[in-house]
Formats: C-alpha cells, structure tokens, sequence
C-alpha cells in the first residue's frame, strides 16, 4: 500500500489538469462540429460526441486501475499481451469490418475496436522487455534483428489491414533502440 501512496503523491498535477482541458476542449469541439437540433445535450451517447464522453470516462477508469497496478504486472506479462494483440490483429484481417478504406476495426452492434491502437501499447510493452533482459547489447545484430521482428511483425500485420497511418507510428519506437545505445548510423 505504501507503494500506491507514492504513485499518487508522486503525480504532477498541473500536467493532468492541463490534459484534462484539453481533453475537455476536444470533447466540445467535437460537440460543435456535430452539432444537431434534435440532440442538444452534450451527454448524449447516441451521438458521436456521447460516445467519446464514455470512452473519457473509460479512460479515466483504466488510468486509476494502471496506476493501481504493480509495475511488475507489465514486466511479467508484457509478452502475453504482446501475443494476444498479434493474435487480435490476425483476427482483425479474417473477422473484421472494412470502415474508411481500412479492414481494421471488430464492430459488435454500435461498438467499434481497433485493435492496432492497444497493440502500439503492447509493442512498446515487448520491446521494452526485450532490451530490459541482462545480456542484451544492442550493437549485437541479433539483437537488433529480435528488436525489429517484434516491431515489424504488428506494422506488417496493420499495413496488410489498409492502415498505412497507424503502421507508421512502429516506425517510431525505432528511437527506443537509440536510448538503449543504436548507432545513428542505422538510420543511414
């Protein structure tokens, strides 16, 4: 418990209240760009703006229980997640739905999932294991091509869904390995 207590003092406050306003400012312009005479109400979850107030107050939900959680869950089970959002990607190819030109979204009734948006989480999660471990050298070439497989393999799978926008973001968490000692020469 003494843990949790730190995690909570530990917390920069002025940063979370400038997120929440513009988190607020984003959910109202949303409202406004949809405006309609028939749904006045900001909290009306028939409208697009509606159903972002759930997915705020989801997210708010799940930023309590992550900051709950031990940090030795990720570490444990950052592989397993790793594995299951491949697997939701795959599935995504087979089962999913084609919205705006991209096969990449599961839709059950009104509710849409895109699985690429966890798997960058899960991928971070991965990678950051993976050089975490004790004998890993990031000028060793096998590690570097482990690295590259693990970020490779969801961008590859989201490319394949029409999502050229989301698979850019893999290409990003390259720069992870440049913190943990990549020569720049491997941009070259």
């Amino acid at each position: 418990m003494k843990g949790r207590n730190a995690t909570l003092q530990s917390i920069d406050w002025t940063i979370v209240g400038l997120y929440a306003i513009l988190v607020l400012m984003g959910w109202a312009n949303i409202y406004a760009a949809v405006y309609n005479e028939d749904h006045k109400t900001i909290f009306d979850i028939s409208q697009n703006y509606g159903k972002q107030m759930v997915w705020i107050l989801t997210s708010v939900v799940i930023v309590f229980v992550v900051m709950m959680t031990d940090r030795e869950f990720f570490s444990v089970f950052s592989i397993a997640i790793y594995i299951v959002m491949i697997l939701l990607l795959i599935a995504v190819l087979i089962f999913g739905k084609e919205i705006g030109g991209s096969k990449s979204w599961f839709v059950i009734g009104s509710f849409r999932l895109q699985p690429a948006e966890f798997a960058k989480f899960a991928t971070c999660m991965a990678i950051a294991k993976y050089l975490s471990n004790f004998n890993i050298k990031i000028a060793n070439i096998k590690t570097i091509l482990i690295s590259l497989a693990i970020l490779g393999l969801p961008f590859v799978l989201i490319l394949l869904q029409g999502d050229a926008g989301s698979a850019l973001v893999y290409l990003s968490f390259v720069f992870l390995m440049y913190r943990e000692g990549l020569s720049g020469n491997f941009l070259l």
